[in-house]
């Protein structure tokens, strides 16, 4: 189980006194009798993939030095080859293997500069600010964004910025006004690009594709040039996305971030850069990107070795192959993620599209059923529910306490509550962490996952009446919210 933990940031790490991390979650499968739909926010390893990432593991155990070096090159190969079968991949696709999304998010700037030169000024502009990963903006100027780094561990001193990642620009664009209303972040991004190409400026434009809320931009602009004018990323980090749609931002020479630790549910976390051939073909041709120190242990060198870079990238990874270290807990959560998408491969497109849409329409349904509970928006596979208080909405600070006590048996908490409430307050459920949405409420989350899909799928009613579980809670912990918050629990 620490192994999984290995090789990620400070969201990765278990508190010794709870034994969870900052999602309440530990890197073992919850209970059977347990409910999870947080597949939004953070995973614990399903049972499909943790017995995968232990098989991967005692292959690896024992193994040293070079042997482990060469051990580990080959998972991450033959991961890269499933990963491309799986997302049926365009030939000359390339992946990058990354810890998590948000440290993708250098992968671009590093693009970019090997694309450019280092005399140009690179600016990048980030869509759905609080509805992304609170590290993706600092990290798309090259900021650090966790007090701990892969393979280095916890940050020293005072730098902020990774090496070689100096003299960024950037800005950022709210998912939504103060009202809760949905920004368009599509036409922010278009005037951000007009600015930057009047004054000479090279931009990373970003588009998101499925926000915590799942949220999607209204479009998503291309590379233009081949990436030699502008550079486009879509954000797909959820993995809430049909072939087609990832087809056509490849196909208008787009990179994209993906994730395997959202939908697909392999504990946090593994990403992913999908590099579309076009960019990919002029990558393999150019040198290593300056300043070299990008690539140090203070700079890309923290986050990744050669054994993570494709064929494209060569030239990086001779620069990161100086060390000899591995990132074995990355290769496990991959393998445990790729577990979840394989269970999934046999269902066609259409097939999963109908069940998602119909899991969402009935639960959104189940929720507005309950008198203190309001599904605010429902976005493809996550569903966000506002919970009411009295007059108003709890706030984002109630919610926490909500999603802790979520996780709990809190009935014995509630002397006054009813036998049917007693029993809902004793499951432990697991749902989507609080986002803050607007200054009137926040909203926590019911999330589709890979393998609650896979249920639906083999036996709707079972899965539903679990969601139904995770419905009744939510409406009792709201019920009681003063009494099981004066119980300082």
């Amino acid at each position: 189980e620490a192994s999984l933990t290995l090789g990620g940031d400070d969201r990765s790490l278990i508190k010794t006194d709870v034994r969870t991390n900052k999602y309440h979650i530990k890197p073992v499968p919850i209970e059977s009798t347990s409910v999870f739909r947080g597949s939004c926010t953070g995973n614990p390893p399903t049972q499909r993939g943790y017995d995968a990432a232990m098989e991967l593991f005692a292959k690896l155990e024992g193994l040293e030095g070079k042997d482990l070096c060469s051990a580990v090159q080959d998972v991450y190969d033959d991961q890269r080859s499933r990963l491309s079968a799986l997302l049926n991949l365009p030939e000359g696709t390339e992946v990058v293997l990354c810890p998590s999304g948000s440290d993708a998010e250098y992968i671009p700037i590093a693009i970019a500069r090997a694309l450019k030169g280092d005399d140009v000024h690179i600016t990048n502009g980030i869509t759905q600010l609080s509805e992304i990963g609170a590290g993706s903006a600092p990290a798309s100027v090259g900021k650090y964004f966790s007090t701990h780094v892969p393979l280095v561990g916890r940050l020293s001193g005072e730098r902020e910025v990774l090496s070689g990642f100096e003299n960024l620009g950037g800005i950022t664009v709210s998912a939504r006004d103060n009202e809760g209303s949905v920004i368009d972040a599509a036409a922010e991004m278009d005037k951000f690009a007009e600015e930057a190409f009047a004054r000479g400026a090279y931009p990373i434009i970003h588009g998101v594709f499925g926000g915590k809320t799942g949220l999607r931009d209204s479009k998503f602009a291309p590379s233009l040039d081949g990436g030699d004018k502008s550079l486009s990323v879509v954000d797909a980090c959820q993995g809430r996305f049909s072939t087609d749609e990832l087809h056509e931002w490849l196909n208008q020479d787009s990179l994209v971030l993906f994730t395997a630790s959202k939908f697909y549910q392999a504990p946090p976390f593994c990403g992913a850069v999908l590099i579309p051939k076009a960019i990919a073909d002029k990558l393999r041709g150019s040198p290593a990107p300056r300043p070299h120190t990008m690539f140090d242990a203070e700079g890309l060198g923290g986050f990744l070795t050669e054994k993570e870079m494709p064929p494209c990238l060569q030239s990086w990874g001779e620069m990161l192959g100086q060390e000899r270290r591995s990132n074995v807990g990355l290769a496990l959560r991959w393998e445990a993620g790729l577990a979840g998408m394989e269970a999934l491969a046999h269902v066609p497109d259409d097939v999963r599209i109908a069940a998602v849409d119909n899991w969402a329409g009935t639960v959104s349904n189940m929720v507005n059923g309950e008198d203190n509970l309001d599904a605010w928006c429902t976005e493809r596979s996550i569903v966000s529910i506002r919970v009411q208080k009295g007059d108003g909405w709890l706030s984002m600070g109630e919610l926490r306490d909500l999603y802790r006590w979520m996780s709990m048996d809190v009935s014995g908490l509630v002397p006054d509550a009813t036998a049917e409430e007693k029993e809902a307050l004793s499951q432990a459920t697991y749902i989507g962490q609080p986002v803050h949405v607007s200054e009137s409420h926040a909203i926590v989350r019911i999330a589709l996952g890979v393998e609650s899909l896979v249920s639906y799928l083999d036996n709707s009613n079972t899965t539903l009446e679990e969601d139904q579980a995770v419905v009744k809670k939510l409406a009792a912990i709201g019920k009681h919210f003063a009494v099981l918050k004066d119980s300082g629990h």
